[in-house]
């Protein structure tokens, strides 16, 4: 009877670990991160690089979805230039005119969770010089 219960009490916990969203172990949501990459292109300073590759997910899951929120008219030119939820954590963007533009971002998980929108990004182009 006792080996029973251990055998039992063994199975429920793989089966805990084994599961997402288990009370004891509940799937916590990615974190959002951003670098702006300035002078990507040699004869237009108003094209960046924003780069999302630091995002990290505490369970070790695959950040499968960056929701990118353009608070000002960016034109997207990679990897698509007509949707601001990508697969990528790459875009490439080019501003409209000099000056300084807001931006945020969220991902998502391979479960399904988002992190906390991280929004008041500041992209100001050309560069600021240090």
């Amino acid at each position: 009877m006792r080996k029973r219960i251990v055998l039992a009490l063994a199975v429920c916990w793989v089966l805990c670990v084994g599961l997402s969203g288990c009370f004891l172990f509940p799937n916590r949501p990615p974190v959002a991160a951003v670098v702006v990459h300035y002078n990507v292109n040699a004869t237009d300073p108003m094209i960046v690089e924003l780069d999302a590759s630091g995002s990290t997910d505490p369970d070790g899951d695959a950040i499968v979805q960056y929701k990118w929120v353009f608070y000002d008219n960016f034109t997207i030119l990679e990897p698509l230039a007509f949707s601001t939820v990508v697969a990528y954590p790459n875009l490439l963007v080019r501003c409209p005119s000099e000056g300084q533009y807001m931006l945020g971002l969220v991902v998502v998980d391979a479960q399904g969770l988002s992190s906390d929108p991280l929004a008041g990004i500041a992209v100001t182009v050309p560069q600021p010089m240090p």
